[in-house]
């Protein structure tokens, strides 16, 4: 087996599994999951490649302002989509609102960038020029996907470990009884939107290198950010990593070893398989609720 396939599929899974944390980022506060975050992280893909194609801007500022509106579309979103389902107990409501909103960007995106992929240079001093160590064959800019993507799972671990991030687990938990102890599950909420826009934007700019920035990239990473959820548990950011990686070596292997057009079904199949032993996912708990 060639290493250089594992390692890339291993970078792959990273995006995947950002994806996911960025769906259990928002999941927490609200119980809820965004449709819309997929087309999020591919607005900011397709915003940072016009603005450095056709305005010519520096990358990193190109890059701030693609953020800045991924963050702000999530910020809407929340106040449009979400709070008004959560206020009025509309159940899964929220299901159809988010899709809607999905469908709404998916639309405005192509009708005003189009359909081709645009490529999108890594930041420098970054570089997806291949360099040689042994049997392995990667880049700079992979080394930078894995080190940001370990950072992530770090940084969002330690932040549930704070104050604020304890009241977000509360309401998660048993948000009448978060309530009544003092803590306002609205402001954590839109201010989760907020957060998990400017991740989405980080995604999506982080992707569009390796990927390409494509309307097709919003339904893909969403997709795959589904599988990690599921597979590594929901609200897991520990088990969206690892699932991330599985799925994303699975996807290289298969697709080496058979053929390209048999990826999806066997990552299906992982994650059917896995779910059939741990339906909660492999880090998830069997409990709806917990106090």
């Amino acid at each position: 087996m060639d290493v250089s396939i594992v390692f890339n599929g291993l970078v792959a899974g990273c995006l995947y599994a950002l994806a996911g944390i960025s769906m259990n980022m928002l999941y927490r506060p609200t119980n809820t999951f965004n449709f819309a975050q997929g087309d999020l992280i591919m607005i900011a893909a397709m915003t940072c490649a016009a603005l450095l194609g056709v305005t010519k801007l520096p990358w990193y500022l190109a890059a701030v302002l693609a953020i800045v509106l991924a963050a702000a579309i999530s910020f809407v979103e929340y106040f449009v989509a979400i709070a008004p389902m959560i206020r009025r107990r509309h159940g899964v409501g929220w299901i159809i609102s988010t899709l809607s909103v999905s469908l709404i960007l998916q639309d405005i995106v192509g009708k005003a960038f189009g359909p081709d992929p645009r490529k999108v240079d890594p930041p420098p001093p970054f570089t997806t020029d291949l360099q040689t160590l042994g049997p392995l064959e990667f880049n700079s800019y992979q080394v930078l996907v894995l080190v940001f993507t370990g950072l992530m799972v770090a940084v969002t671990g330690w932040f549930y470990t704070r104050r604020t991030g304890k009241a977000v687990n509360a309401i998660a938990e048993d948000r009448e009884a978060a309530l009544l102890r003092g803590i306002d599950p609205n402001r954590l909420a839109w201010m989760s939107f907020l957060i998990g826009g400017v991740a989405a934007g980080v995604i999506g700019i982080l992707a569009a290198p390796m990927l390409y920035a494509s309307t097709g990239l919003g339904p893909l990473l969403v997709i795959k950010g589904f599988e990690v959820v599921a597979v590594g548990g929901v609200g897991s950011n520990r088990g969206a990593l690892i699932a991330g990686c599985v799925l994303g070596v699975v996807e290289a292997v298969s697709g080496a070893t058979l053929s390209p057009g048999y990826q999806n079904a066997a990552t299906f199949a992982v994650v059917l398989a896995i779910l059939l032993v741990r339906p909660a996912g492999v880090f998830g708990t069997a409990t709806a609720r917990a106090v």
